[in-house]
């Protein structure tokens, strides 16, 4: 199935600027979030910067803060 048939996709892959993993994360168009590395726990901040993108732009956050 393509995105136009189910709408916007959640999904999108980050790296993690500490360790060099890639995972993915639900987040919704515009959506901004803190969450941990899967691999080293590395609190990262993410943003969707157009919801036509796979990847987010991420770095380490300053402070922890828990998506909801």
């Amino acid at each position: 199935m393509d995105r136009g048939e189910t709408g916007p996709a959640g999904w999108h892959s980050y790296r993690c600027p500490v360790c060099g993993h890639t995972d993915e994360v639900d987040l919704h168009d515009g959506a901004e979030g803190t969450v941990p590395c899967s691999h080293c726990a590395t609190p990262l901040e993410l943003l969707v910067r157009s919801p036509d993108q796979a990847a987010v732009a991420v770095k380490v956050a300053a402070r922890w803060r828990r998506a909801r």
